[in-house]
């Protein structure tokens, strides 16, 4: 989408500079090397890129670089030809306004927009560099007696090379805060991220269950299912930890295959697993955890192993806080383990 939008900013503004470039060639006012000279190589330009947005769509980066290259080409051409042909040094100053040093930085930005920073740099400060070796041709030494037009060529040239500087320098503090930004959130992930499984960890589970308590008090029902997986110390003491590590990870697969997108799910520690369900009573939430055991049970693990897991199932109260949520659905889930493991426990017992 991004590079659509590129080609079709650039096609609109091949289609608009060819319109002023025929209206520049054909009027009278400015520069007769303007007219003659830079605008007609300017259109060529302008619809050879035109041409190739249109049929080589993938190639914008041609435009670019090209662009920049010709634009820069064309400007400091003109620049000296408008500087040769002056009858004298006070016409030749002149003819340097507002034309070229617009130019001069209209190139910056674009050096800063089509180039990484490096180059941009070196890019923006190449330009005013050709022109000072263009200017010096033209102005230095002057006869005696006469404006000498050098040192107003060096200070204007040098507030472009100042722009240039200080582009870079903006440039560069923008990749410093995005790279600041893409560490803090990589350090935001990590914190709230389990290693292993991928899924979100303790801590961000419990920050769902915060939010859930809070849609619970605001009229919102939403269902906690605690589980454990059956016998896993069995499968790390006979296997390895690396094939325990596995299973975690495909239970984390399967699990999360079987969930609607709004649910939460996470690695509550070990071989728990939490899932937070919004928009759901005891029943819809029990109904989830059957249909996790199911999925569990029925999948094939490494090594043909068959794996289960027991489920307690709660439901937020209107006066309930995050403890006292997990403490029932933590005392539903021993019951299933104490009933004989592969079971989905939403109640307690009657005594």
């Amino acid at each position: 989408m991004q590079g659509q939008v590129r080609r079709r900013v650039y096609f609109a503004i091949c289609l608009l500079g060819l319109v002023g470039c025929a209206w520049q060639i054909t009027g009278a006012e400015g520069h007769a090397l303007e007219r003659t000279v830079s605008f007609p190589l300017l259109a060529l330009f302008l619809l050879g890129a035109g041409v190739v947005l249109v049929w080589f769509p993938d190639r914008v980066r041609w435009v670019e670089v090209g662009g920049f290259v010709v634009l820069a080409a064309v400007w400091l051409t003109t620049m000296a030809l408008q500087l040769a042909t002056a009858r004298d040094d006070a016409a030749a100053w002149a003819s340097l306004f507002p034309g070229v040093f617009a130019n001069l930085c209209l190139l910056v930005v674009l050096a800063h927009l089509w180039f990484d920073t490096r180059w941009a740099l070196i890019a923006s400060l190449a330009g005013p560099a050709v022109a000072l070796v263009v200017g010096l041709l033209r102005f230095g030494p002057g006869e005696p007696g006469q404006r000498n037009y050098t040192p107003d060529l060096v200070g204007a040239l040098g507030y472009v090379a100042v722009l240039a500087m200080l582009a870079f320098l903006m440039a560069r503090s923008k990749e410093a805060l995005a790279v600041s930004r893409a560490e803090a959130a990589r350090l935001r992930e990590l914190a709230h991220t389990d290693v292993l499984t991928g899924l979100p960890n303790r801590r961000s589970l419990i920050d769902a269950l915060h939010t859930a308590v809070q849609d619970r008090r605001a009229g919102g029902s939403t269902a906690v299912v605690l589980f454990d997986l059956d016998h896993f110390k069995a499968v790390n003491d006979r296997y390895g930890h690396d094939v325990g590590d596995l299973v975690l990870q495909e239970v984390a697969g399967v699990v999360r295959a079987s969930l609607r997108p709004d649910a939460v799910f996470g690695r509550w520690g070990g071989e728990e697993f939490l899932v937070v369900v919004p928009r759901a009573d005891l029943e819809d939430g029990a109904a989830v955890a059957e249909r996790l055991r199911r999925d569990i049970s029925a999948h094939g693990f490494p090594g043909g192993l068959v794996m289960t897991a027991s489920f307690g199932v709660s439901v937020l109260d209107d006066v309930d806080s995050v403890d006292a949520v997990l403490l029932r659905a933590d005392r539903l889930l021993y019951v299933a383990k104490e009933g004989g493991r592969d079971l989905v426990v939403s109640r307690l017992p009657r005594p």
